[in-house]
């Protein structure tokens, strides 16, 4: 059994897209999406937990869209503004390089996968850089104060 630096050092040569930063986040989104979407797969299984078989478990268990979604809600909170240029620093640029990363850690056993889980779950769900930016669009002509050009008609006219 490999040492876990061993494991750690062959990720991270495993593909060099990724720093260790970006294996981070995309646990960090796990957790985020397991708290966020995986109580809805748990309510959905009526047996209760310490009841189902190994193939039942279900706690937990996000699909690769739900991750995607999670990376856009987590990064957003996170870092605001800066989401897109943070993903972007750490390779992530499109939802299938997030699955790139998910079959990182789990060719190096680092997480784990249900038989349904594919890597095509994560290729094109969605175009990451539009639903970043599409977190901070906002309606110009709903925000627009009155002109101040429109005041001026309005005030008294001096002598001249």
């Amino acid at each position: 059994m490999d040492k876990p630096i061993e494991v750690y050092e062959a990720l991270l040569r495993s593909d060099p897209r990724f720093s260790s930063r970006t294996y981070l986040f995309v646990n960090e989104i796990l957790a985020y999406a397991q708290e966020r979407f995986g109580e809805q797969a748990d309510q959905a299984n009526p047996v209760p937990r310490a009841w189902r078989s190994d193939d039942e478990q279900t706690f937990g268990h996000v699909t690769g869209q739900d991750l995607c979604y999670a990376a856009v809600e987590y990064s957003v909170a996170q870092y605001g503004y800066l989401a897109k240029t943070v993903l972007a620093k750490l390779g992530i640029r499109k939802t299938g390089d997030i699955g790139d990363v998910v079959y990182h850690l789990l060719e190096h056993g680092l997480m784990q996968k249900t038989e349904s889980d594919r890597r095509e779950d994560f290729d094109d769900v969605f175009d990451l850089a539009h639903e970043l930016d599409a977190a901070f669009k906002f309606d110009y002509h709903k925000t627009r104060r009155p002109s101040i050009l429109s005041s001026r008609n309005d005030s008294p006219q001096r002598d001249a």
